[in-house]
């Protein structure tokens, strides 16, 4: 495939702002960082579901998307922008193998640790009965490809959520989704023509607008598929017009004044995605200090999202939390299943990146 490249209006002379796709060009940019942060929004968002067991402590409560959702949808810009960066100046590669690689090895060890290690604190079944059962045996396989359907018997049965082994998973079947989609439109070519990207992006917001799919007593599959569709191709679009799009301070306060201005109207879940999105590719344009440097040595994000859930459902399986407990609740869930991650980007996923660099990809 022929690889777009920027136009000059992508350097950044001397006091002019620096362009969208100079910052991902940056190998002291601080998107690791972001992520970091958009994980630990989902375990304080979760602590508080947990802790409180109502969704209104939400700090985000009144807007389109919840502290949780809007860290995900964070989580998609980023992956749709960062993708295309890659592929444009990298070209395409060896794509499947490299998004199996990012994605499965992690996913698979986590399910794992979780059914060995996790499960048997979680349930009140003897352990040689726990351990003697085969779905317990076959659950990191599972996981594979049922994700948060699947299932760890007598385990989690008297928390909060009872069953519920690991309900953060439901949203890596909608970004494996997007990469297969992605890779079939590169292979094809359709990355040298913004205006496919642009005009599809244009037929998801509309999709929105109109509230496809929305039922009013929970999100449905096809709401999320276009939720998630259109943060990807937020990212996807940013990045192919990342020579024209400046990243300024007062661009990010206007995309979050964006962000604020749709809530409560029709175009809420739009004007959030693009106005959080924006701001968050502007984020991660600038250096955090010794948090950005840690980051980009230990992507702790993905290992974090994999593990704090079922982490939360032991901690929360006999106490009452509440008030000010839930601050504990949430510095326990991070430093626990930010301990784990780091196993796991140390023992699982920096050597899978490792064979991704053979082809020469970013990390993503």
């Amino acid at each position: 495939m022929n690889r777009p490249v920027d136009g000059p209006a992508s350097a950044s002379g001397a006091g002019a702002p620096m362009m969208l796709s100079t910052a991902f060009r940056n190998p002291d940019n601080s998107y690791n960082a972001v992520r970091l942060m958009a994980a630990v929004s989902v375990v304080l968002s979760h602590s508080l579901l947990l802790g409180l067991n109502s969704p209104r402590y939400d700090p985000l409560s009144w807007a389109a998307y919840d502290l949780g959702a809007t860290a995900v949808n964070i989580f998609f810009v980023l992956s749709g922008a960062m993708l295309t960066h890659s592929v444009m100046h990298r070209g395409l590669g060896r794509f499947a193998r490299n998004r199996f690689l990012r994605i499965y090895p992690a996913l698979i060890a986590s399910a794992a640790f979780i059914a060995f290690f996790i499960g048997p604190l979680g349930t009140d079944a003897p352990l040689w009965e726990y351990y003697s059962n085969p779905q317990i045996w076959i659950y990191p396989l599972n996981v594979a490809w049922n994700f948060e359907g699947a299932v760890l018997p007598s385990v989690f049965e008297h928390g909060r959520y009872p069953g519920d082994i690991n309900a953060p998973l439901w949203t890596i079947k909608y970004e494996i989704l997007s990469y297969i989609v992605f890779g079939i439109a590169a292979a094809l070519g359709f990355l040298r023509h913004p205006a496919i990207a642009i005009t599809t992006w244009l037929a998801f917001a509309l999709a929105l607008l109109a509230d496809i799919g929305v039922d009013p007593t929970g999100e449905t599959p096809l709401e999320s598929l276009f939720r998630f569709a259109f943060a990807f191709l937020t990212g996807v679009v940013a990045r192919q017009l990342g020579a024209v799009i400046p990243l300024r301070f007062g661009w990010a306060a206007a995309a979050l004044a964006l962000a604020l201005a749709g809530s409560g109207t029709s175009f809420a879940e739009v004007s959030w995605i693009i106005g959080i999105g924006y701001a968050a590719i502007y984020a991660g344009s600038k250096g955090w200090g010794r948090l950005s440097a840690f980051a980009r040595q230990h992507d702790l994000s993905y290992g974090i999202y994999l593990l704090a859930w079922p982490i939360q459902q032991i901690l929360t399986r006999e106490p009452i939390w509440f008030g000010p407990q839930v601050a504990v609740l949430f510095v326990l869930s991070v430093s626990i299943s930010a301990s784990f991650a780091y196993l796991s980007w140390r023992l699982i996923e920096k050597p899978a990146l490792r064979l991704k660099a053979h082809s020469g990809e970013i990390k993503s």
